[in-house]
């Protein structure tokens, strides 16, 4: 599995707040979710859940990340179509190298890739958003709220990144 990068206990009350732009559950789907989705370079989801929503939706993501878990109850994987599938292990409450390297293949390579990972896929949008391309949109989910939105930037880059060295990632991610 080589490196992993442990989230810090003062990082998790920032991280429980939503990173980027929030859609409540009533509203995923409708005009305002559609068209954020629509002006997205590349589509990623990280969840079960927001992965099985966008396929129920007609729209297979471009990347996604999935961990055949639900608020930590095991269920079956979304039956989301996809080209090719990355296996990778990440435990709680970390971010492995494996895990990296598996979301930037997923990004780099032929899709629509799906990303299985074993462990938790819950912190996984932090390297997506520094992985992707400008433009891209990582959707996650916001347990019992609803789906955010983070429109991949410099900005939104350079506040993942900074997460990643609190966590201690190297800076070259």
């Amino acid at each position: 599995m080589g490196a992993s990068y442990r989230l810090p206990a003062e990082l998790r009350p920032r991280l429980a707040r939503p990173m980027g732009t929030l859609f409540e559950a009533a509203k995923v789907g409708k005009a305002p979710f559609l068209r954020a989705v629509g002006r997205s370079t590349v589509v990623i989801t990280v969840g079960d859940r927001v992965t099985e929503s966008f396929g129920k939706m007609g729209r297979v993501p471009d990347v996604q990340v999935v961990d055949a878990l639900e608020n930590r109850v095991k269920r079956r994987p979304p039956e989301v179509a996809f080209s090719r599938a990355i296996r990778v292990r990440n435990p709680a409450a970390t971010i492995t190298r494996e895990a990296i390297e598996g979301v930037g293949d997923a990004i780099r390579g032929q899709k629509p890739a799906r990303v299985l990972v074993d462990g938790e896929e819950d912190l996984l949008a932090i390297p997506a958003v520094v992985l992707a391309p400008m433009g891209a949109g990582v959707f996650y989910g916001q347990p019992g709220v609803g789906v955010v939105m983070v429109r991949v930037s410099a900005a939104s880059k350079s506040r993942n990144r900074a997460i990643l060295r609190r966590m201690g990632a190297p800076t070259a991610i």
